[in-house]
């Protein structure tokens, strides 16, 4: 009975050991683990936007993954996105430094970290874009009248009037104030093109560069009500910069446009707003209805009363302005393709 115990005891103990030195991993056993450790504790490229996503596989120890993701708009050339850091926590080298540069071309590149021990292990590396809702090919698209159905259609869409008395209708809803040469629909055949540059990841604001192009007419808008001077409303109507300029959208949503020497964004010329489609509540139990896009401006009055006794049409659509929209359609997610070759051009 005893020799039984003794071989059923002597059977257990050599699974036992077999246990402790039997297991999936690639990497070999009985070494100090801080000599092999290759894991970069931080990795960040140019443009880069978050933290990188690190990841190791214990079953395969000699190769990783690293995910980042990268704003594309200021990155000259994928075949050289520079390493910006790199660091590990033990004694680890790797084929890059700050400085370096991967061929992202393809889609991905890899490196090499070498252990203290010498063990090795190739990290590659993939990205996706950081995508910001503002950019984009936006075209006008011009609405039905919305005090006259049968009034030309119009993308340019005015709401004022003082208290009590607020009226919004498009532009041209009454078209006979507005004629050859200085007429809203001047702008409706452009075309808008919103290219992201890069993001402050502490504010979270957004900048990036703007191309209003003229269309086939060759035209940007004049806006002068009646083509009076001294009824010129191009400071309210005017919503995105003719040509090419700079923008930022701060965390709330909102957008700033700067002229195209400003390139510290450091004078804003005004703000304005990006409207999904939906009906929006304005001041007086007003609504507006947008079908895709719309870019807004507001404006704080006053809003006097006195200024029209007569009740004329300058009194929302000159005077008394509370804002003013451009009815867009957003054509594509992605700047134009040439929109750097663009920015190149003199307007």
């Amino acid at each position: 009975m005893q020799k039984i115990v003794s071989y059923v005891l002597s059977c257990l103990l050599g699974l036992l050991l077999t246990g402790c030195y039997e297991n999936d991993s690639s990497a070999p056993d009985m070494v100090d683990p801080w000599l092999r450790e290759r894991t970069p504790v931080s990795f960040r490229l140019e443009s880069q936007i978050g933290a990188a996503v690190i990841t190791d596989d214990w079953r395969h120890d000699d190769s990783g993954a690293i995910s980042v993701q990268l704003v594309l708009g200021s990155i000259a050339d994928m075949s050289r996105v520079q390493v910006t850091e790199i660091e590990f926590a033990y004694n680890a080298t790797a084929s890059v430094r700050p400085g370096s540069t991967l061929d992202l071309s393809s889609g991905g590149d890899s490196f090499v970290v070498t252990a203290e021990n010498g063990e090795q292990r190739t990290y590659t590396v993939t990205y996706t874009v950081f995508k910001e809702p503002f950019e984009g090919v936006y075209v006008h698209d011009p609405i039905a009248g919305i005090l006259d159905g049968t009034a030309p259609k119009s993308s340019m869409v005015v709401f004022g009037g003082w208290d009590g008395g607020e009226i919004i209708s498009t532009a041209m809803d009454k078209s006979w104030h507005w004629g050859d040469g200085y007429t809203p629909a001047d702008e409706e055949d452009n075309i808008v093109s919103i290219r992201l540059s890069r993001v402050d990841e502490t504010s979270g604001t957004s900048y990036g560069t703007c191309l209003n192009l003229a269309g086939d007419d060759g035209k940007w808008a004049n806006y002068l009500f009646q083509n009076n001077a001294e009824k010129d409303v191009n400071g309210y109507y005017r919503i995105v910069p003719k040509g090419k300029s700079r923008w930022s959208k701060d965390s709330s949503g909102t957008v700033s446009f700067y002229e195209w020497e400003d390139a510290e964004y450091a004078e804003p010329l005004y703000t304005m707003t990006v409207l999904e489609a939906g009906t929006h509540g304005l001041a007086g139990g007003k609504t507006f209805t947008v079908n895709d896009t719309a870019f807004g401006r507001g404006f704080p009055g006053p809003y006097d009363w006195e200024v029209n006794t007569n009740w004329d049409d300058d009194r929302w659509l000159v005077h008394n302005i509370r804002n003013t929209f451009w009815t867009m359609l957003k054509s594509s997610d992605s700047a134009l393709e040439n929109h750097t070759e663009l920015l190149e051009a003199e307007y």
